[in-house]
């Protein structure tokens, strides 16, 4: 009975370590998607709020002439986006790059959300009051960066294991009482999936803060790109006007930035949302409870257990 009782103590290490490796995954995993949807969103920024501009004096997506075609010139601008497809608010078809099968959970998708599937990413953006632009990309980059991730996890996740059985084993031999030594080896992984959560949000978020200079970054590509069209038409630099507004378009779209500024040889100075900030370290200390509290349920599920069964006795030298 003593060996059964600590069988299970080791079981629920290993169950518990490998959800926790499965949810720090999928946290890494949708950081890409959302970085991704961003740094996609900054490319789509001035065909948006161009078409958003004239939909504003009454005119409806439907009739813009020349849509098509302006929308298959966007997807050749990008390097990873495959298809562009503009919905009404109904979710019905008005433009897209290509006949293609969408799956209907992807048409039907909220404004701001992403989804993926086995090889494609899909990333939704409001095009006015009245459409919306779905984008499909390739995910085989994503998928190759999830892989090495996960390799650097399981890793740390078979260590840390090995470690939790170790000492599980070593206070069973050390302790000769059974409630004791029950209790002890209890302890050991609720430890560990609170270092292992803590370990996986903190590279959740380093994560997450690398994508914020890296869109920054892109941001800043996008302006100069921008201002290089203008003066290759003719317009003085002196002649820039309503700055502010035209980079309003970013931060209206990507709510990690929350004020960007123009410096002298285009620079870009950006400030990041302090709010989103919190919400996301909120997101990942959540979840490193969450896995704790989990843990701490199902040890109590199994002392009820044990107790109104009669099965942990105090025991003397391996006996019940």
């Amino acid at each position: 009975m003593r060996n059964r009782q600590r069988l299970m103590i080791e079981l629920l290490a290993l169950l518990l370590t490998v959800i926790t490796l499965v949810l720090g995954g999928l946290m890494y995993f949708s950081n890409l998607k959302n970085t991704r949807q961003n740094l996609i969103g900054v490319e789509l920024a001035d065909f948006i709020y161009n078409t958003d501009y004239s939909m504003k004096f009454g005119k409806r997506i439907e009739t813009f002439y020349g849509m098509q075609e302006d929308l298959l010139e966007l997807r050749d601008s990008f390097d990873d986006v495959d298809q562009l497809h503009i919905l009404s608010e109904e979710n019905r078809l008005l433009f897209s790059t290509e006949p293609a099968m969408i799956p209907e959970r992807a048409y039907s998708m909220p404004v701001g959300n992403n989804m993926s599937d086995t090889s494609r990413l899909y990333c939704m953006y409001a095009v006015g009051d009245d459409a919306r632009i779905l984008t499909v990309s390739r995910i085989s980059d994503m998928q190759q960066e999830m892989g090495g991730y996960l390799l650097k996890l399981v890793g740390i996740a078979v260590v840390g294991l090995i470690l939790v059985l170790l000492l599980i084993h070593l206070v069973w031999r050390l302790v000769p009482e059974g409630k004791r030594a029950y209790r002890i080896a209890a302890v050991v992984p609720l430890v560990w999936i609170a270092v292992f959560s803590a370990m996986t949000g903190v590279d959740a978020y380093r994560d997450y803060a690398g994508s914020s200079r890296e869109l920054c970054e892109s941001i800043g590509k996008s302006v100069q790109t921008d201002i290089a069209k203008v003066e290759a038409l003719g317009v003085a630099r002196e002649d820039f006007y309503e700055v502010e507004a035209y980079l309003q378009r970013y931060t209206d779209m990507i709510p990690e930035v929350e004020e960007l500024s123009l410096g002298e040889n285009d620079e870009i100075s950006y400030k990041m949302s302090a709010d989103h900030r919190r919400k996301m370290a909120l997101d990942y200390i959540l979840q490193a409870v969450l896995l704790l509290t989990f843990s701490i349920l199902i040890l109590a599920e199994y002392q009820i257990f044990v107790t109104n069964t009669g099965t942990l006795t105090e025991g003397q030298n391996g006996t019940v």
